[in-house]
């Protein structure tokens, strides 16, 4: 006993750490994309699916536990170290080669652990469970097997020193395996923080990730930072001091990750509620019932009115593990997207492309409520489509009681001198923003216009408006 508990011990550490440490988004979202019910219905249409039927269901229920990832990830390690015992006991291995039984658990770990973006298009979620249940039971049956044929009174062998050698081995390299096989890539793994702080309307968390993450975000890190600072009401002070970028998806196919991922939930808080349903209804109906897709039909459901359709949708939901929502939370948030659905929802085709559709439909918007009056500001300002800029922040302007937003003072300035024909002298523009306006101006006249220049105002004026007007270019927007 005493020589197997140090395997134990440090398979039990390794794994959880890397479960509950970098992993934890992860594990988290497999859980939210696992289609399980706790419905006759749904047993027995899982049980009809063929002769693993059973194990299906039970594999999907196990996985579904993972939206807890304490709790998902000590299933998996116990079931994981039940294999390796299983192992040793079916067939009789001894304790010096006791390293030798952690091959297959830390092999069928690393099958979840690298899947990656994958886990979006797999239309089978069951990564490991279904695996693991069949092969603790196939090790009983042969131990069983075993003790049935084996001649009486034979015995263990006996324990040879190299034996320890090549369990140790064998067990250090499993593990090395594992570590590198693990999928770990920053972006991944910081977008799925930052879409699961923006599901429970913690638009704080997603910025401090935002701001945390050192890597050249991708489209829809930065799609998400929008939509926290547009939530919190820091879009027009603080949106171009956040890092810009195009990181493509570190992953081995190229799909429209942003509209997999995350495409309901933005739809759904920018108001565009048809969008929302469409791209939620899609997926449910390709990979399942999983509740990522059921919590938007729901709430799309309820700020459409259909009460009827929202209680199916809500009914569903009470039969999933972990996924009762709380009807607070709920109205808040329809309140807050009420403003913005002030115009006609119909489905006029976005080819996946969601922050494309997104920055177009509201820099082309006219009128509608204050929410969408600034949205249409911002997105012109970030698309740099400047001919409908003074309408719209004339319509804002008796709005800003506590002064014009920072980057709204930088784009009159800037659209002033750019378009003339604007006198700027009698808007409440600060006068450090105006000298910083002027330093800019000269700075550029200095330099002149060429490759450096970029690097050279960075520090000064990286993140102005005015920086990212002229120097931030080719973002492939998706």
């Amino acid at each position: 006993m005493l020589k197997r508990l140090p395997y134990t011990l440090l398979f039990l550490a390794i794994a959880l750490a890397v479960m509950l440490g970098p992993l934890r988004p992860y594990v988290a979202e497999t859980g939210q994309l696992t289609p399980f019910l706790t419905t006759r219905v749904f047993f027995h249409e899982t049980l009809s699916t063929g002769p693993l039927g059973l194990f299906r269901y039970v594999a999907l229920f196990l996985q579904g536990c993972l939206s807890l990832p304490w709790f998902g990830a000590l299933l998996i390690v116990g079931l994981l170290v039940g294999i390796a015992y299983a192992t040793r006991w079916a067939f009789r291995i001894d304790d010096s080669l006791f390293g030798l039984c952690w091959v297959i658990p830390f092999f069928l770990l690393s099958t979840y652990t690298e899947v990656g973006y994958g886990i979006y298009l797999s239309k089978g979620p069951q990564y490991l469970f279904l695996v693991v249940l069949p092969a603790l039971l196939a090790l009983l049956a042969v131990g069983i097997v075993h003790r049935l044929i084996r001649r009486s009174g034979a015995k263990r062998p006996k324990p040879r020193r190299w034996g320890y050698v090549l369990s140790f081995v064998a067990f250090a390299a499993m593990g090395y395996y594992f570590w590198t096989a693990t999928y770990r890539d920053k972006n991944f793994l910081n977008i799925l923080e930052m879409k699961q702080a923006a599901e429970r309307d913690d638009w704080q968390r997603v910025l401090d990730l935002s701001r945390r993450h050192r890597e050249v975000p991708t489209r829809l890190q930065v799609c998400l930072t929008r939509l926290a600072l547009y939530e919190t009401g820091q879009m027009g002070q603080d949106l171009f001091a956040y890092r810009d970028g195009d990181a493509t998806y570190n992953a081995p196919v190229q799909q429209q990750w942003m509209r997999l991922i995350a495409a309901p939930l933005l739809y759904y808080h920018y108001g565009k509620l048809g969008f929302a349903y469409r791209w939620a209804m899609e997926d449910l109906v390709e990979y399942g019932m999983r509740p990522a897709y059921l919590r938007t039909l729901y709430r799309v459901a309820l700020l459409n009115g259909e009460d009827a359709l929202a209680g199916k949708y809500r009914d569903a939901l009470q039969h999933t593990l972990f996924y009762h929502d709380e009807e607070a939370l709920i109205r808040q948030e329809a309140e807050a997207i009420r403003p913005l659905t002030n115009y006609t929802d119909q489905l006029d085709g976005d080819d996946g492309l969601v922050e494309f559709y997104l920055l177009q439909s509201f820099a082309m918007t006219e009128g509608g409520s204050r929410e969408m009056v600034e949205l249409s500001l911002m997105c012109s300002l970030i698309t740099k489509q400047l001919n409908g800029f003074w309408p719209r922040f004339m319509a804002l302007l008796p709005t800003w009681k506590e002064g014009i937003p920072r980057h709204y003072q930088e784009a009159a300035l800037m659209v002033a001198q750019l378009q003339g024909g604007a006198d700027t002298t009698s808007l409440p523009i600060s006068d450090d923003v105006r000298q910083r306006f002027e330093r800019l101006v000269e700075a550029s006249a200095r330099l002149g216009d060429n490759s450096s220049n970029a690097y050279s105002l960075r520090p000064e004026f990286g993140d102005t408006y005015w920086y990212y007007y002229f120097f931030v270019e080719g973002m492939k927007t998706n």
